[in-house]
């Protein structure tokens, strides 16, 4: 019997052993927790064990045996528990921050009239483009010819032109970044274009993105964060149009955050590295940046603000919807009655409680504003908001682990883990509470060339004073003061 008895101890004195050994390694690895914490929590944990063994160790009472045993079992549960949450997070933060590509999908499309169906019927027929050095379009035509499909090739000016061709059958394809239709179904007369053509040959391919971060002591220095939400057709992984662009400057000593909302059509001018092939120095609107990568984006505003914008994190608000239901809904502070075009929701003034379909479309709707996309801006603002305050609530802990998945699909940023971590470990050892700040800028409304539509179209023309007001918000920020231009 003694000897069954010192096996069974040995058994879960090792099993505990070894669960400790690995909870206290996924603490570390996590590096969010402050260090002082971080040792008393493995200190406290490793003592308990020790406790337990020996208890289980004394032949003299079985009382003290059986105490052991149960304690045993009980940090057995809760450090295994312990090591899974961690792990989640850990693959959370891994997921965030380990992107180094992003994917983009050129395809032949044809009008959805089941003429053309299948690749080898484009032999021999017309096929429209606007640039056949570009990437998307180079790709395409030479898969195409390893194929042994010979297309008759049809130059374009503007790809709204090409479109049109297409549909009045003047040419039989086009040769379209699968990004640009969002771009292409804003213009007159296309509302309709994705059930007007179809794909019917895709090439997939990657391209490097460039590391733009600008690193600093994210727990005792400020720095400037581009956030940027991509349209609601992208995936996180793909390239896609910048939707959404706020600036948000964060100062970790003084605990003030200061939020700027761009509009999406914001006529700039263009800046980007070489090997993202956009066109550097042409004016365009500010969504269209984001089909080039986020780093064209960030690159954009730096030059526009005449600011360093440290790191950048994208957002897919698709996926947002998945997280929002995972914490159980949100509540917002809404200001307009209004009703959304995207899904028919009403929406009335004052707290309103909103599920994930229904926070898509009250982050979407422009149309129903005076202020239009400006009001927009401010609503996307306040669901972001309400986000990160449901997550930093005990409510996470209900579906801590649904939650970090769907946060690893949602996000991707610049920022390392150990860049976040810091940043996270310095908030838990301060009890101080954050005071968030927002400021739109403004412009003027009007029609002008973009560049990527090689087309007229709407933009919006900057209002320099607004521009000053946000660098001097951000400038005030940055020195510890309360910035004098925000919206009240």
């Amino acid at each position: 019997m003694k000897d069954i008895w010192k096996w069974i101890a040995g058994v879960l004195g090792v099993l505990v052993s070894g669960l400790i050994i690995w909870f206290s390694y996924e603490l570390i690895t996590l590096g969010m927790i402050p260090n002082r914490i971080m040792v008393m929590i493995v200190v406290i944990v490793v003592l308990l064990g020790l406790i337990a063994i020996v208890l289980m160790l004394r032949k003299q009472s079985v009382v003290s045996r059986i105490l052991g045993v149960v304690l045993v079992l009980v940090l057995a549960i809760g450090t295994g528990f312990g090591t899974y949450y961690l792990q989640v997070t850990n693959g959370a933060l891994r997921s965030l921050t380990s992107v180094d590509e992003t994917r983009k999908v050129s395809s032949v499309y044809v009008l959805n009239n089941h003429v053309i169906s299948t690749p080898e019927q484009l032999d021999g027929r017309t096929i429209g483009y606007v640039d056949a050095k570009a990437e998307g379009t180079k790709r395409v035509l030479e898969e195409l010819k390893k194929k042994g499909i010979e297309i008759v090739g049809k130059q374009y000016e503007s790809s709204i032109q090409m479109v049109n061709d297409l549909k009045g059958q003047a040419i039989d394809g086009i040769v379209l970044d699968q990004s640009y239709l969002g771009t292409i179904e804003e213009m007159e007369g296309q509302k309709d274009i994705r059930e007007e053509i179809v794909p019917v040959f895709d090439v997939e391919y990657t391209i490097e993105k460039t590391d733009s971060a600008a690193g600093v002591d994210t727990a005792q220095e400020p720095f400037n964060v581009l956030i940027s939400g991509i349209d609601t057709y992208g995936s996180i992984e793909d390239v896609s149009r910048s939707d959404v662009n706020l600036i948000a400057s964060v100062n970790p000593q003084t605990h003030q955050i200061l939020v700027i909302s761009i509009p999406r059509d914001f006529y700039v001018e263009t800046a980007c590295d070489a090997s993202a092939g956009c066109a550097q120095g042409q004016m365009d609107k500010l969504t269209h940046t984001g089909l080039h990568g986020i780093e064209t984006t960030e690159m954009t505003l730096e030059k526009l603000f005449g600011i360093e914008i440290n790191y950048n994190v994208r957002v897919n608000f698709s996926s947002l919807v998945t997280i929002i239901d995972e914490l159980g809904g949100v509540d917002v502070d809404n200001v307009d009655d209004f009703t959304s075009l995207h899904g028919n929701y009403h929406f009335a003034p004052g707290k309103v409680h909103l599920n994930g379909e229904k926070a898509l479309g009250f982050v979407r709707e422009r149309y129903s504003f005076t202020e239009g996309d400006r009001e927009r801006g401010r609503n996307q603002m306040r669901v972001l908001t309400a986000i990160i305050e449901k997550i930093t609530s005990p409510a996470i802990l209900s579906n801590y682990s649904g939650i970090m998945k769907s946060i690893s699909k949602s996000f991707q940023t610049n920022m390392s883990t150990k860049e976040i971590a810091a940043l996270v470990s310095s908030q838990l050892s301060s009890d101080a509470s954050w005071t968030v700040y927002n400021y739109s800028v403004n412009g003027t409304g009007g029609t002008d060339f973009a560049y990527e539509l090689q087309d007229n179209a709407y933009v919006m023309y900057p209002n320099e004073m607004t521009i000053s007001n946000a660098k001097a918000d951000i400038d005030s920020i940055f020195h510890g003061e309360t910035p004098p231009y925000v919206n009240h």
